[in-house]
């Protein structure tokens, strides 16, 4: 039997839960009954169990999203419009998209589309992904990469950023695509020069190099392990946790300082003046690993900032000045929350704007993050990363992005 791509949690929770079971024993019969009873006892378990086992009950009930019976297909679709309500009931329906169950990732992928979800687009890249692993790991062409890169994305999916997920399914098909490509090629090659080599012998040619073609050919079919996608994979893991460290400190800033502070430099003290020197440290290193291309050392440098500078020195110790709404806190931490999205606007670009409209746009003012000023602090300490303003120039002449909430 052929391995799966990936093993959906629904697939696994409704094959081992008895009652998820008997419901789909069931199901049809009851929810079409002439009997009332039987109707009303059947919803009531379907909501109760469904309350507990939600991965276990809303697979069983996509199986029917499109029954040929109208009163099984209703009933059915207001169970799971009443089970999406709830946190645990979505996350089901997002799981169950990646189900091996074909036509119920189907009914899985329009549920979540009429939410803008990109479901049913990122469910099409993740079929083709799965047919090209499926071809690659016949005929032995290695492909872990791409297999970890799927996991990755569908992850990112789970998280509620939808269009990197389905960026990056995209991005791992495109590179199946080449591998297997390539792949053939290769071995195309192979067998045209095995085809010719005998004839070249007899005509006195040597063949040495030949061989030694052959050899190299052979080689690469059967250990290259394509530094492009492991780089690429890399990135988005290191994106991935970039995006939760911003998440979580803009959240915390946005609960302690609900409007844009206004506080001059004689009101700081050491440690605000220390976090803005580390800020701009930080932000020089930055700079110099984008014009080195070294994208993936720039998102660590950031997030070394976050989790040392900001989490565990700053914060450990002036964190409840922010609490008692002291305004100098709270200047710097609008303001190193700003300026770490303006340092990461030149190397991901997406996700710094996607932050810059949930939390700056409506109090900065300005439509983008590429075309926003730079904070206060950072500007009187030092001056901007010229990445950054190269970057802001070049926004300034797209539209900016519609805003946009992002799921938590």
């Amino acid at each position: 039997m052929a391995r799966c791509l990936y093993v959906s949690d629904v697939d696994v929770e409704m094959s081992k839960d008895v009652e998820s079971l008997r419901i789909d024993r069931h199901l049809v019969s009851d929810l079409s009954s002439l009997v009332p009873g039987r109707k009303r006892r059947m919803l009531n378990r379907i909501e109760e169990h469904g309350r507990k086992k939600p991965m276990a009950v809303v697979p069983v009930l996509l199986k029917y999203y499109d029954h040929d019976h109208p009163k099984v297909r209703n009933q059915v679709r207001e169970s799971l419009a009443r089970m999406m309500q709830s946190e645990a009931g979505e996350l089901a329906v997002i799981e169950s998209v990646f189900s091996k169950n074909r036509e119920l990732a189907r009914a899985a992928a329009t549920m979540l589309e009429r939410k803008n979800y990109h479901s049913l687009s990122l469910l099409s890249a993740f079929t083709q992904v799965e047919n090209l692993v499926g071809q690659a790991r016949r005929a032995d062409v290695f492909c872990q990469d791409i297999e970890e890169l799927v996991a990755d994305s569908i992850d990112t999916y789970k998280e509620g950023r939808f269009e990197q997920a389905l960026t990056n399914m995209l991005m791992a098909k495109e590179l199946m695509d080449d591998r297997l490509e390539w792949h053939s090629h290769v071995r195309s090659y192979v067998k045209d020069v095995l085809r010719l080599t005998p004839v070249l012998g007899r005509s006195g040619v040597q063949i040495d190099a030949i061989q030694d073609s052959l050899r190299s050919a052979t080689s690469a079919v059967q250990s290259r392990r394509y530094d492009d996608a492991r780089m690429l994979l890399d990135l988005r893991r290191e994106e991935t946790r970039i995006w939760k460290q911003l998440w979580s400190l803009l959240e915390f800033i946005s609960r302690r300082v609900k409007a844009k502070p206004d506080a001059g430099q004689a009101s700081m003290n050491d440690p605000d003046k220390k976090v803005i020197e580390a800020f701009l440290q930080m932000a020089g290193e930055v700079e110099e690993k984008v014009q080195d291309r070294d994208m993936i050392g720039a998102l660590r440098r950031v997030e070394r900032f976050i989790r040392d500078d900001v989490s565990s020195d700053y914060l450990a110790g002036e964190g409840k000045r922010l609490d008692s709404k002291d305004e100098a806190a709270s200047h710097i931490m609008w303001s190193t929350g700003l300026g770490v999205l303006k340092v990461l606007a030149p190397v991901i670009p997406n996700v710094a704007e996607e932050f810059y409209q949930q939390y700056y746009r409506d109090a900065e003012g300005a439509p983008s993050i590429h075309t926003s000023e730079w904070p206060e602090p950072f500007v009187s300490h030092g001056k901007a990363p010229e990445a950054s303003r190269k970057s802001a120039q070049k926004a300034s002449e797209k539209p900016p992005p519609e805003k946009k909430k992002t799921r938590k």
